[in-house]
């Protein structure tokens, strides 16, 4: 799932919880459960694409900017709730290695996963360009959940 969807779903965590010992295990673990859902991908080759890097440059944007609204508007919990957003995504720098080998040209070297990654790679059952649709309802209701915490 792309880094907005997991931003928002870890947001609306913190927001409706306002529980940091319920919120932050369960928006580490909202990032696997979001990730076994139909969702958006473009291949592995993708990763050596300039898509692909500016598609993470966007991301990375498009997610401080969602931490950055949760402080302008101040709603209860909001730190909680920023937190939530990057613990929600943070599961996803597990492939930063991945990124920099296919970056390198590196991409064929043989390197043993962890159990966590080969785990993290096996839920993602359906990650296809078509996902993006799923990709888009998801993050609407994300919104439209967010928005009854923000007062």
């Amino acid at each position: 799932m792309t880094a907005t969807n997991h931003a928002l779903t870890g947001a609306f965590i913190g927001l409706a919880s306002g529980n940091p010992y319920i919120a932050l295990p369960a928006a580490v673990l909202s990032h696997f459960a979001c990730d076994s859902l139909p969702h958006f991908g473009a291949g592995e080759d993708s990763l050596r694409t300039s898509w692909f890097r500016n598609m993470l440059v966007i991301e990375a944007v498009v997610c401080a900017l969602i931490v950055s609204f949760l402080a302008l508007r101040h709603p209860a919990h909001w730190l909680l709730a920023a937190i939530c957003a990057f613990l929600a995504t943070s599961p996803d720098f597990m492939w930063i290695q991945s990124f920099r080998r296919a970056q390198t040209g590196r991409a064929t070297a043989v390197v043993t996963p962890s159990l966590l990654l080969r785990f993290h790679a096996a839920i993602q059952w359906f990650e296809r360009p078509i996902g993006a649709v799923f990709e888009l309802a998801w993050a609407m209701a994300a919104v439209a959940l967010i928005k009854l915490y923000i007062v």
